[in-house]
């Protein structure tokens, strides 16, 4: 079903302003992972959460920008994720968030656990500069916990075992 007032996107400086349906949504830059064209005329805008996460536009409703074809769209788009120097926006909040895309080190070995250990390319395992999550399976309810209950880059990945997990509070269930 086509929009009346149809899709706009805007480069909003760290974000995208996609208004669909007149709602107005920001998507920051820093988590779309890929751009790529379903079919003949949808563009998907993965943001690496899952399939029910992403965003999928109908390049026929777009009305800005004004592009020829879905392709063209996005390559728009592309272009709309890079700062004015052409290259992505790279503050020390961006490449924070992005180590938490791909974890540097994963552990398996315990039962129904999965340690993700994040820091920055290089760093030892016994320096205190780790960002762990623990991701474990109970009944088949998956809980994503955090050292300390922060993603904060604090903790040493040789003791993940042995750290304090929690719920990081701004996304426990009500």
């Amino acid at each position: 079903m086509a929009s009346i007032t149809g899709i706009e996107i805007i480069n909003n400086g760290a974000s995208l302003k996609i208004i669909m349906d007149g709602e107005t949504r920001l998507l920051l830059k820093q988590h779309i992972r890929e751009i790529n064209v379903l079919r003949p005329s949808i563009v998907k805008l993965d943001l690496g959460s899952g399939p029910l996460r992403n965003i999928f536009i109908n390049h026929p409703e777009v009305r800005n920008p004004v592009t020829a074809s879905p392709e063209a769209l996005r390559d728009a788009i592309n272009l709309m994720l890079k700062n004015e120097m052409g290259d992505i926006q790279h503050t020390v909040e961006t490449i924070n968030s992005k180590l938490f895309f791909e974890p540097l080190i994963e552990d398996e070995t315990v039962p129904k656990t999965i340690y993700k250990g994040y820091a920055a390319p290089g760093s030892k395992t016994n320096e205190a500069v780790w960002a762990i999550e623990k991701i474990v399976n109970k009944d088949g309810i998956i809980y994503h916990l955090w050292a300390d209950g922060d993603k904060n880059f604090d903790n040493v990945w040789d003791n993940r075992q042995g750290c304090d997990y929690k719920e990081i509070p701004e996304i426990q269930p009500a």
